[in-house]
């Protein structure tokens, strides 16, 4: 029995398991940098911008949004539009909104954060100053 836990014990090491690792998970980035973009839950009363997707334009509005470091941003999506970082620019795999959600986002870096529509391909910006 002990032989049998202490190569269990060995496996679980060698795989990273066995434990609570304090809350990275599926939240971390994948290169282990601390996201820029935090969810936060419940949505302020008043939060500093909103952004929703627009049916009928096929497009988010506003399409450019300008905030202050540590803002809020509001997402309200539709259930044939979400938001999801572009690939095709340098931003944050936190900017992620379901179809069909209402989600709070605080952007904690400066920077312009490119997000897109995965399923018509139409962009938005966030610029944090």
């Amino acid at each position: 029995m002990y032989k049998y836990s202490l190569v269990a014990g060995l496996f679980l090491v060698a795989c990273g398991g066995g434990g609570d690792d304090g809350g990275g998970g599926a939240d971390a980035a994948v290169d282990g940098a601390a996201s820029s973009v935090m969810v936060v839950d419940p949505c302020p009363g008043t939060p500093d911008a909103t952004v929703t997707t627009d049916d009928a334009t096929f497009s988010y509005s506003p399409g450019a949004t300008t905030i202050g470091q540590g803002q809020v941003v509001k997402f309200v999506t539709s259930a044939t539009h979400d938001v999801k970082p572009n690939t095709s620019a340098n931003t944050d795999t936190g900017l992620n909104v379901g179809f069909n959600q209402t989600k709070c986002l605080r952007f904690t870096a400066t920077g312009t954060f490119s997000f897109r529509c995965s399923f018509h391909g139409f962009t938005g910006t966030i610029t944090v100053n």
